[in-house]
């Protein structure tokens, strides 16, 4: 993936944002700090939507963006898009589909899906020729055994019509041919061996990056329609284990126990799940930041005389406040408690 593109799309010419924080929310890396900035930066919904993705070194760039006038650059490695990067950023987001099919990367391996219907594509086309003499994809074992557990279990059934249906039914959703041949164009079949996205890209003279979100836009999309089928639903087996955590399980856990408390107490959830104290504070501010405002008891770990001075002293940009400043002029503050007050007021200030 493009490092250069992906700051564009996720850029923002009103504030600076970390380029680490974007990339580490982009693929996956759910520390505080990460989940942190991606509240801040309002791509909760984006968290890792590229899993594992390598984006390559930062430096280069940012020297990049900043010397085609795109960005400008800080010495703490962050940017913020120029009037000449916001218009570059509207003609990227022109190639895509809107960005919440994009989204569905983050609740959903649409990755591991797309794999999964490239396969059963393959299997499929090659089947409905009688043809059982062909090199299959490679594909990890128990991706394998799955998809052949599935036609097994369906050949018999018609297979290859209701595919056709199928890939009739969501082409025709789309009402482009330009979107209905791209999206065919990473299908693997009888005498058809599919093209790679850098193929794609110089056929439409299009960066290679933004062929592979719209594919990861389109497999979202066709993901979420077989999955409205249903569980009966000839194609809900490959649909199987591709729901991700909104929150850790771990996370969850230590929330799920901490509501639960009469006394809610977090030295003895600690001491219950052999945890640090740290790790249970590390847990609470990811379930503050992952869960509705209405839904995290605020009030019972921030007093209302402490909510009250931090309100008081808050600055107009409380995301950019920092806890040295904010222990100045708040007595024994603890740093759990300020992330918290920055998560509550991130969230009220914009409605989540």
């Amino acid at each position: 993936m493009d490092l250069g593109i992906l700051m564009l799309i996720f850029g923002s010419d009103r504030q600076f944002r970390r380029v680490k924080a974007i990339k580490n929310t982009l693929r996956g890396r759910r520390t505080v700090s990460n989940l942190y900035w991606a509240l801040e930066y309002g791509m909760l919904d984006f968290i890792d939507v590229l899993h594992g993705a390598d984006f390559g070194e930062d430096q280069p760039v940012l020297a990049q963006l900043s010397a085609n006038g795109l960005a400008q650059a800080d010495d703490d490695f962050r940017i913020q898009l120029t009037a000449k990067g916001v218009e570059q950023q509207r003609a990227y987001l022109n190639q895509l589909l809107p960005l919440k099919h994009l989204a569905v990367s983050s609740r959903y391996d649409v990755a591991k899906f797309m794999r999964r219907f490239s396969f059963a594509t393959q299997i499929v086309s090659e089947f409905s020729y009688g043809n059982n003499q062909y090199y299959p994809q490679s594909i990890n074992y128990f991706e394998d055994q799955l998809l052949k557990r599935w036609f097994i279990d369906h050949k018999q059934d018609h297979l290859p019509e209701h595919f056709r249906q199928l890939l009739n039914s969501f082409l025709s959703d789309l009402h482009q041919d330009e979107l209905a041949d791209l999206f065919v164009q990473s299908l693997v079949g009888h005498d058809f061996s599919g093209l790679t996205a850098e193929q794609v890209a110089v056929k439409r003279h299009v960066p290679t990056t933004i062929i592979e979100l719209q594919w990861l836009q389109l497999y979202g999309m066709l993901l979420e329609k077989v999955m409205r089928a249903g569980k009966t639903s000839l194609f809900a087996p490959l649909t199987a284990g591709l729901a991700k955590p909104i929150i850790s399980n771990s996370a969850q856990t230590t929330f799920k126990m901490f509501v639960r408390q009469a006394d809610r107490n977090p030295h003895a959830i600690a001491t219950q799940r052999h945890i640090k104290l740290t790790t249970v504070y590390e847990h609470l501010l990811e379930a503050a930041i992952l869960t509705p405002v209405a839904k995290f008891p605020y009030r019972t770990l921030i007093s209302e005389d402490l909510m009250n001075q931090l309100a008081a002293h808050q600055p107009t940009n409380v995301g950019e406040w920092s806890f040295q400043d904010a222990s100045q002029v708040v007595n024994q503050l603890a740093f759990f408690q300020f992330r918290l007050f920055q998560i509550y007021r991130s969230k009220t200030t914009d409605g989540h």
